[in-house]
């Protein structure tokens, strides 16, 4: 075959390829099966660009039929699947702002932070401006962190509780009246009366690191995947059984937030949904990714709630030295 008839052929591979690349990416993420975990642990917009720029550049340079035609319907799958888009378009919705959180007509407002303090990041300087009423901390060096934040955040009126092999933390402004760490994995369950004399349960969950290797054409990277998102369910799993079976919950609301090391289309977090509400997927505004801090492609940091209490605001904050991003919520309860 001649290189002019490859030419002319070009641009109609060029729209099969994307039109094909939209068929294999609708049913994996529709599906999601453990099997592709490889694929899918990318945000569905990776992809859908992949498949823009085939189509687009098939109208551009050639002007191929039903070019614009593949490029609408990329369009509305990234619009309409991707986990950021919700977030953009609240660009009206009231967000969280520096300073107590105040009251909701009339209602204390409950404040609720979640943070990876890696690269030994000091989380004082990171949370004061919030005047959080809850801190959940993952990858804290050292317990005296934890004792200057509560110094520091609420006068001698605050508790805190540390797992140095975990090296994970909570911070309330109240009392913890138990705790419980999840064997084998690195979760911790405190319940807590806050100043105000409300009770709740707090799950402080860092699940199994994510896989990172991206060598989609060797098969070792797909089981590394796939086996990846098997031991993260696994785990979750656990941590919520151990909540479920050893707290007051679901009679006293509960908190589920940390580091999930998973991205937002993980079924990890079906666990979660039929009884807890992601804060940010509810009522979260702006970027929503956490990680990496420079340029966030994944919200892996999460804050869920019970049906107890209701979210108002959530928001996620780019900070200094830390290659997480953090991340508010607010609450009433109901």
């Amino acid at each position: 075959m001649s290189i002019r008839r490859l030419w002319t052929l070009f641009p109609a591979g060029l729209l099969l390829a994307s039109i094909g690349l939209h068929f294999v990416t609708m049913v994996l993420y529709t599906r999601m099966p453990n099997s592709f975990a490889a694929f899918t642990t990318f945000p569905i917009w990776v992809w859908g660009s992949v498949g823009l720029l085939a189509s687009c550049t098939a109208f551009l340079f050639f002007r191929t039929r039903f070019s614009m035609l593949v490029t609408c319907i990329w369009t509305f799958t990234i619009f309409f699947m991707a986990d950021e888009a919700k977030a953009l378009g609240r660009f009206s919705a009231p967000t969280i702002e520096k300073g107590p959180a105040g009251t909701h007509h009339e209602s204390p407002v409950l404040r609720v932070i979640t943070l990876n303090c890696a690269l030994r990041t000091d989380p004082y300087e990171a949370v004061k401006d919030y005047h959080p009423d809850v801190i959940f901390l993952q990858e804290v060096p050292h317990a005296y962190i934890l004792k200057r934040l509560i110094d520091q955040l609420y006068q001698g009126q605050g508790d805190y509780r540390y797992d140095r092999r975990r090296s994970c933390g909570i911070i309330v402004r109240g009392k913890i009246k138990s705790s419980l760490l999840v064997p084998q994995y690195r979760s911790q369950l405190v319940t807590v009366e806050t100043n105000s004399g409300r009770h709740l349960e707090l799950l402080n969950v860092h699940l199994q690191q994510a896989a990172t290797n991206l060598r989609l054409w060797k098969r070792s990277c797909w089981h590394q995947h796939s086996n990846n998102r098997r031991q993260r369910f696994v785990e979750l799993h656990y941590a919520l059984e151990t909540l479920k079976q050893k707290t007051a919950f679901p009679r006293l609301p509960a908190i589920v937030a940390g580091d999930f090391n998973a991205s937002a289309n993980d079924p990890v977090y079906e666990l979660l949904r039929p009884e807890f509400t992601d804060a940010f997927s509810t009522v979260g505004t702006g970027w929503g990714n956490t990680y990496h801090r420079s340029l966030p492609l994944l919200r892996i940091d999460r804050i869920y709630s019970s049906g107890k209490l209701i979210p108002l605001r959530s928001r996620a904050i780019k900070l200094p030295h830390s290659d997480h991003r953090m991340v508010v919520a607010d609450y009433i309860f109901r």
